[in-house]
């Protein structure tokens, strides 16, 4: 795929990903527990960082030509529907939790568990579709630091918050949670 084709629809993905983010973005309602939150913030900040660095970098300057691949462009397009579909599954779950959404790891006054829409089948239908963007997003540019660079944080954000919040999640549910995270997977829906 030609390099400003991809850089366009990277942007729209980009674009698309921030709507999404900023409608949905609520502020805090005064009554809420947050665990952790200096490591919330460093987490929330190294993703953002190794998202947006390396998207300037490639959008505007050659610095990462050397991690470019011959890709077939194919693959640029897979990159890309791949990517929409994280945006669509990211808005799915964004408006199904509605006031229940938080950037941040907190349960919020009169927070209710949300089992229907996407968290019918999987319980973190958000960190799916920003799995799937990520994915998107490195085929499309065809460059392994856009690629590599967004999964190692998402890998480590996964790896730190997921089980905060799940012990989060069963400390406040019970075996409410507990049956739904029975009948669910937790980033992919379960098929056995």
């Amino acid at each position: 795929m030609p390099g400003f084709m991809a850089r366009m629809l990277f942007v729209m993905v980009l674009v698309g990903f921030l709507a999404v983010r900023v409608v949905y973005r609520r502020r805090g309602d005064g009554e809420r527990r947050a665990l952790r939150a200096g490591r919330e913030l460093l987490l929330t900040r190294t993703m953002t960082a190794a998202v947006a660095i390396p998207a300037v970098l490639w959008l505007g300057s050659p610095l990462l030509g050397f991690a470019q691949a011959p890709l077939p462009e194919w693959v640029g397009w897979l990159g890309y529907v791949t990517a929409l579909l994280g945006v669509g599954l990211l808005a799915w779950a964004h408006a199904t939790l509605g006031a229940h959404f938080s950037p941040w790891l907190e349960l919020r006054r009169d927070h209710a568990l949300v089992t229907t829409g996407p968290y019918r089948w999987v319980r973190h239908p958000i960190y799916s579709a920003g799995a799937l963007i990520v994915l998107g997003s490195g085929l499309l540019s065809a460059n392994m630091v856009m690629l590599a660079a967004p999964a190692l944080a998402l890998a480590l954000l996964l790896g730190v918050r997921l089980p905060d919040e799940e012990a989060m999640l069963q400390e406040q549910f019970g075996p409410e949670y507990q049956a739904w995270a029975a009948r669910t997977g937790r980033l992919l829906p379960r098929v056995w």
